[in-house]
């Protein structure tokens, strides 16, 4: 009964990290440097980068949008 509660605990935990993990990763080309801006002040390499995040926000129940298609100092 022991080793039954240790391998459920070895399992849950892997699971748990494996959709952390798989939650953050984002395939963007980060050499194509067409900078965008958030609504959150952060300018994204590209628009790939910005609708990563923008999908991560959503998990959470944030909203984040796309000011310009520029730096946001700029």
């Amino acid at each position: 009964m022991k080793y039954l509660i240790i391998l459920l605990f070895i399992i849950l935990s892997l699971s748990a990290l494996m959709s952390v993990t798989q939650a953050i990763y984002c395939p963007c080309d980060l050499k194509n440097k067409k900078p965008v801006c958030g609504s959150n002040g952060i300018t994204y390499v590209n628009r790939c980068e910005f609708e990563c995040t923008q999908r991560e926000y959503r998990k959470l129940g944030r909203v984040l949008n796309s000011v310009k298609d520029a730096p946001c100092d700029a």
